[in-house]
């Protein structure tokens, strides 16, 4: 017995569905009828047939390639910057979709014509373009363009800037981040763009006749010649466009063949990112899930750290509402917690760079990270902080040892030094076996401790861990929290989390931030003492008694404190 997937999608959809696939198909099929088998061969192998295509095809891939290389800037600038006149430009780009082909060409045609002063200015250097091959490249460039902006600046809106700036996190510079993490994880958008801007071009007829006008071997594309032949040879004209259509559906074939290229997928299958930000840790059944080398010896305190006294934290953020004066130890973890919207991720982005501060400044120990009033805020990848966000934002076209790697290659280790070294961090934290898959291939716990394996290699001056623990399930969350409190000792790291437990296995300062300012502070053995001397006029003070209520072992707060 045959069982159907569930489907959210009414029954009724598959009528207007139907009817748009019958409308894009019933005129392709009444055009094949109409074709003279004994005629088309003739036609098709015609000299003038198969300049015309060469030229089509020329000059279509030479424009999807110029739209590439400059609607791809343009398009990730429009989706992840904010600048003047940002809806102007916005609005020239949208211009040439509504534009008739034949303004588009009249256009083109008063801008870089012999007449026109920017044309008569390349006429007189030898380099006119009206009703040259190079008209062509250029009409189909200005009509095309568009759907590569487009394309691009949907995709990266949809996926967001997480995996930069967790690359940045990491040391990468800029230009690093971008070749390494932005254009591949934006292969898909680029080349859906690239078939568009391709097939755009293949059929552009209006903008090229006005501009480049119908040379024979010169400017005259293959819709030129249909055009050219429709009204005294009518077959020669369906026969050229069944050639056209046949060529244009064989590169967008090729295309979307591509390793590269955007997969269509069944209803009901994932993606590699996002089956791994669903998944569930099972149950440990493998040495990676049960076998944890004693990470005290191999992973040792950071460095740098080792001499550092405190970290101290005041700045201003008031578009966020925040405003924080903070002092904890260095070489050790400060637990977060508060209500949601308290300000806590937003004091976590403020950290790193990912916010800009009003006015404060960071010092770790004796270095300091931005000081507004000495204006000193260097960019997130000079800071030396690392943020461990709930989803391990393991870049999905790295294996798992190149995503270790990753954070050494940006700080200037050699390929082999670094897949070495990661390859014992991860070994280390008893993930060393999954070095070779991809981050769709492994369970949420192990996809927690290769992320946090990523952060080690580099030794950060600060390591933020925001909830790390709080989508694993029950039996790989004590584990993992064990390897955490084996790999942090020594470390200066902040956690947030709402599990009591994070708090007593892992922190030695506990911090409550209510309404964006540090409502309450105390070390975790003197959490109860403070709360009493501090009274109920601790801003907070309801949600403390709260999180002290979930310490079942007392640790935070005695269980005569508790039923008061």
């Amino acid at each position: 017995m045959t069982h159907r997937s569930h489907s959210a999608v009414p029954t009724w959809v598959w009528i207007p569905a139907g009817l748009g696939i019958a409308f894009l198909l019933v005129p392709i099929i009444g055009m094949i009828t109409r074709i003279d088998p004994g005629h088309l061969g003739e036609v098709i192998i015609a000299p003038e047939s198969r300049v015309a295509m060469g030229i089509s095809l020329l000059t279509s891939i030479i424009a999807a390639l110029v739209c590439v290389l400059i609607g791809f800037p343009l398009g990730h600038l429009m989706a992840t910057r904010t600048f003047r006149g940002q809806k102007v430009v916005r609005t020239l780009i949208l211009l040439p979709l509504v534009l008739p082909p034949v303004v588009s060409g009249l256009a083109l045609l008063y801008t870089w014509g012999r007449a026109a002063f920017l044309g008569s200015l390349l006429t007189g250097l030898g380099l006119g373009l009206a009703y040259t091959t190079s008209a062509v490249v250029f009409a189909q460039i200005f009509v095309s363009l568009p759907f590569m902006v487009m394309s691009v600046e949907t995709a990266v809106s949809a996926r967001g800037q997480d995996f930069e700036l967790a690359a940045a996190e990491l040391g990468a510079t800029p230009n690093r981040v971008f070749f390494h993490i932005t254009l591949p994880l934006l292969r898909q958008g680029i080349m859906t763009g690239a078939v568009l801007c391709f097939a755009r071009a293949l059929g552009e007829f209006g903008a090229t006749l006005t501009f480049a006008g119908s040379l024979s071997g010169v400017t005259r594309t293959m819709p030129l010649q249909i055009y050219l032949v429709r009204e005294s040879d009518p077959q020669s004209a369906i026969a050229l466009s069944l050639l056209l259509i046949v060529v244009a559906l064989v590169i967008i074939v090729l295309a979307y063949r591509s390793p590269h290229s955007p997969k269509l997928r069944s209803p009901g299958a994932k993606g590699p990112q996002e089956g791994a930000s669903r998944l569930r840790a099972p149950r440990p059944t493998s040495s990676a899930d049960t076998t944890v080398t004693d990470v005290s010896t191999t992973v040792g305190p950071s460095t740098g750290e080792a001499s550092a006294s405190t970290i101290r934290l005041t700045a201003a953020v008031p578009e966020r509402s925040l405003g924080v004066d903070l002092t904890v130890p260095a070489g050790s973890t400060t637990a977060l917690i508060g209500r949601n919207g308290a300000g806590k991720s937003s004091l976590f982005q403020l950290i790193t760079g990912a916010i800009a501060a009003e006015s404060g400044a960071l010092h770790i120990g004796d270095d300091t990270i931005f000081d507004l009033a000495a204006d000193t805020w260097p960019p997130v990848h000079a800071r030396g902080i690392v943020h461990l966000a709930q989803n391990p934002l393991l870049f999905p076209h790295l294996s798992v040892i190149d995503n270790v790697a990753f954070g050494l290659r940006a700080h200037g280790h050699r390929g082999d030094q670094a897949r070495t070294i990661a390859q014992d961090m991860l070994d280390s934290l008893g993930v060393g076996d999954c070095a070779h898959r991809g981050p769709g291939a492994v369970s949420g716990g192990q996809a927690a401790r290769i992320a946090l394996a990523r952060a080690l290699v580099i030794d950060p001056k600060l390591l933020l861990l925001d909830e790390p623990l709080a989508a694993l399930d029950v039996d790989v969350k004590i584990e993992t929290r064990r390897v955490l409190g084996h790999v942090l000792a020594g470390r200066s790291a902040v956690i947030i989390t709402h599990d009591v437990a994070d708090v007593t296995a892992l922190a030695s300062t506990l911090v409550l931030v209510d309404s964006g300012a540090i409502a309450f502070k105390a070390p975790v053995g003197d959490v109860e003492q403070k709360l009493l001397a501090d009274g109920a006029s601790t801003p907070g003070h309801d949600f403390l008694d709260s999180f002290c209520a979930a310490d079942g072992e007392g640790i935070l707060c005695s269980q005569s404190h508790r039923s008061d």
